[in-house]
């Protein structure tokens, strides 16, 4: 995989205790340019690259439920 300059979040799907369906995690850089955190909180504005990324993810886990 080749590494994406654009892509500032890492996925982590999971699967519930509860009802066994599986879920996705989003981990975000802190650091990336496109992610603040001031005093009102967090704001996090997404790159093309990660919400293809994200959609991608969904698809996935929706095709598998």
């Amino acid at each position: 995989m080749e590494k994406n300059e654009n892509i500032h979040i890492k996925l982590e799907i999971g699967r519930d205790p509860n009802t066994g369906s599986l879920n996705i995690m989003t981990r975000f850089d802190t650091n990336a340019p496109n992610f603040k955190k001031d005093e009102n909180g967090f704001s996090w504005s997404p790159t093309k690259e990660e919400r293809e990324l994200i959609n991608e993810a969904f698809d996935m886990i929706l095709r598998k439920q």
